[in-house]
């Protein structure tokens, strides 16, 4: 079987048809060229996106960390708040009859105590350093003395009545104590006197 042989009408389509190839090959280029840019761009924002979504993951982990760090601390904190609840229990169980006791008598000093009373209350405990400071060193002291002194008071009552003795002796002294009793039986009978007048109790006249 025998091809036919092109003419140089072939050859010339063949050759413009080559030519036009080329030509949309070229144009091809630069189209080419914009995809590859494009497809680096994409290409860049996805790998931005994957670093974004990876810090977030991390944020995320750090996130839950701090979660699970707050859940324990929250889990101490409600243990040590049973624990209390706990033993406050057991102190009102074991208080619960005193205090029902004690409260109309704590509820009367509420409604009787005054602002002023509760002030000075206030200055009086602010006060008791100095107060106890004044007892060890100013009071104490007194009292680990009063072993002496009491001896020393009952020779001063013995040494009294000594001198009461001495002075009934002295010439003299029983005129003075008659007079004297002469006149404090007159001013009682005087003060009797005023109060039948008057009606009012005066009391024992001093002498």
């Amino acid at each position: 079987m025998r091809f036919p042989l092109p003419g140089p009408n072939d050859l010339v389509q063949a050759a413009a048809a080559v030519r036009d190839g080329v030509g949309d090959a070229l144009d091809l280029v630069p189209r080419l060229g914009a995809l590859l840019g494009e497809t680096e761009s994409l290409v860049g924002r996805i790998a931005s996106i994957m670093d974004r979504i990876e810090a977030t993951v991390d944020r995320a982990d750090n996130l839950l960390s701090d979660v699970a760090a707050t859940e324990q601390a929250a889990g101490k904190v409600v243990t040590s708040v049973e624990t209390t609840v706990v033993r406050a229990s057991t102190l009102l169980a074991l208080y619960d009859d005193s205090l029902h006791t004690l409260a109309p008598s704590v509820q009367t000093l509420a409604e009787s105590l005054e602002p002023a009373e509760v002030a000075a209350m206030v200055t009086l405990v602010d006060r008791l350093p100095i107060l106890l400071e004044h007892l060890d060193s100013d009071v104490l002291p007194i009292l680990t003395t009063l072993d002496r002194v009491g001896p020393e008071l009952h020779q001063l009552l013995e040494i009294a009545q000594d001198v009461q003795v001495a002075l009934g002796g002295l010439p003299g002294m029983g005129w003075v104590r008659k007079r004297a009793e002469k006149e404090e039986a007159e001013a009682e009978e005087e003060a009797r006197e005023v109060e039948a007048a008057t009606g009012k109790a005066l009391g024992k006249p001093k002498t």
